[in-house]
């Protein structure tokens, strides 16, 4: 194959009207599921740290915070109006493996196979929720698919797309840097001189780290809070690098993982695939990047969408060389089966109460965490409302952690002032100084909250009522009296970054 030139149609969006059709149903499949359970926590807080616009925040960049914001301003309060973007994220996930499937020299099937391994593979799961991941995996996905291009001699002035994508990506999440340290030894292990010659490669780092030095700023400004998080996620490494393999069986498809590991051969080894060797370097460096630094499993999981667009091109291959009807169906069969074990384990594919009686809920605890809402606001609603006037009037909600303070700003009616000490919450500022009957909603943290109030009692526990052991289920809601101390100086005592 002459690497110089992309196949022919490259140049344009030009794929297969399968490879459509296949992100197409991904993206109606995941909307027609989005309002079935409800909101999970880190959605809420998201559309919550949205509200107060700054160029960074405790625990992430500012990119999905203010996007989340913007979706529930626009499209009001409710799980379906912030996961839109994130199943088209996902869906054009899909389109780009099969851009990548073509660009590596794949035929019209091989494209269709490597988006329908992507359409059933965790790029669905991940369609689901509103978080850093979706953006951040497709931006993985959009940077793999120009470096495709450019290290088989493409136009080089798609380093300005490279840069422009990274500086997105890391404003949203900084797994990107994973990716980069990976490549720069990638190109070094192959001699790829062309390179690093290249004023435009040099120019999409420039870009990158301009559009990334808000965020830097606003980090340095505020004591590199992201690091203290990240420390905090490395001291759970063992369980993390534990996942890791578990992670990329399920993500890749629990009967297609082959297809991602056939890709990955290829691009290592193949002769055809000479050019993008550096790339397979890349993804594995960054692979062991994050699990070396403790980080989490799914980190430098965005590169699966090249070892996916490969193995297309392999069981093409397979597939011609005889009995293809059966090859295909064979194929189908195992997309079928692991589209649907993901599908069961992610999404609300079950009604709540026949859910509620599976181990599903102690299994993924993400889906599990989507559900009680309703309950747990009316729940401290409730105990608001049996305040005696005096003490509503002077009523704070204090909230254990982001997921439970969030959803009574987002979904509350007449509550007090809701606070919180947990990452970001902390830093927009104590309650007001005449709010001293405390509503305090979750565990405590810390655990003796004697030293800053008289009396402190039980009014409800968190029920919702299906007997769902979530992160919610049977916490207290306590109400505090008789405070010992100005909120000045209690509130540097309750900062935790978790």
């Amino acid at each position: 194959m002459d690497v110089t030139r992309s196949p022919a149609g490259s140049r344009s969006w030009a794929v297969p009207w399968p490879v459509w059709l296949v992100a197409g149903l991904m993206v109606a499949g995941l909307l027609s599921l989005s309002g079935a359970y409800g909101f999970h926590g880190d959605e809420m807080y998201f559309a919550v740290a949205g509200r107060h616009p700054a160029f960074g925040y405790v625990d992430q960049p500012p990119l999905t915070p203010l996007l989340s914001a913007a979706s529930v301003a626009i499209l009001g309060a409710s799980p379906t109006a912030v996961r839109i973007l994130p199943a088209l994220e996902m869906a054009s996930v899909v389109m780009i493996v099969g851009f990548i499937a073509r660009d590596l020299g794949g035929s019209r099937r091989a494209q269709i196979l490597a988006a329908v391994t992507a359409g059933v593979s965790g790029y669905l799961g991940a369609g689901h929720l509103d978080t850093t991941t979706e953006l951040d995996l497709l931006v993985w996905a959009v940077v793999m698919w120009l470096l495709v291009r450019l290290l088989a001699g493409g136009d080089r002035r798609l380093w300005v797309a490279v840069g422009l994508s990274a500086g997105i990506g890391l404003e949203n999440k900084d797994t990107l840097l994973f990716l980069a340290a990976g490549l720069a030894i990638g190109v070094l292990l192959y001699r790829r001189w062309e390179v690093v010659r290249s004023p435009w490669a040099w120019a999409a780092a420039v870009i990158a780290a301009m559009m990334w030095a808000p965020n830097l700023a606003w980090q340095a400004v505020n004591g590199w809070p992201q690091l203290t998080m990240a420390s905090q996620i490395a001291g759970y490494a063992a369980t993390n690098r534990a996942q890791a393999l578990p992670l990329l069986w399920l993500f890749t498809g629990p009967l297609l993982f082959p297809v991602c590991v056939m890709g990955l051969v290829w691009v290592l080894g193949s002769r055809a695939a000479a050019p993008w060797r550096p790339l397979g370097v890349a993804a594995l460096v960054a692979m062991v990047l994050a699990l070396l630094s403790g980080g989490k499993a799914y980190y430098a999981i965005g590169s699966a969408a090249l070892f996916m667009a490969a193995g297309g091109i392999i069981l093409d291959k397979w597939i011609a060389r005889g009995h293809r009807r059966l090859k295909i169906a064979g194929f189908g069969a195992a997309g079928v089966a692991s589209g649907g074990l993901i599908a069961l384990l992610t999404l609300p594919v079950l009604p709540v109460g026949a859910y509620a009686k599976t181990t599903l809920p102690a299994t993924v605890p993400d889906v599990a965490n989507q559900i009680g809402w309703p309950q747990f606001v009316a729940t401290v609603e409730q105990v608001v409302a049996g305040l005696p006037p005096a003490q509503r009037a002077h009523a704070v909600i204090l909230a254990n952690s982001y997921s439970e303070a969030s959803p009574l700003i987002l979904l509350g009616k007449s509550l007090p002032p809701i606070h919180s000490g947990h990452n970001s919450y902390w830093t927009w500022g104590p309650p007001p100084a005449e709010r001293t009957v405390v509503v305090h909603v979750g565990d405590w943290r810390p655990a003796n909250w004697a030293q800053y109030f008289t009396g402190c009692r039980d009014a409800a526990r968190i029920d919702n009522r299906l007997g769902i052991d979530n992160g919610e289920q049977g916490k207290p809601v306590t109400v505090c009296t008789g405070i010992r101390a100005p909120w000045t100086t209690i509130w540097p005592a309750l900062r935790t970054i978790s």
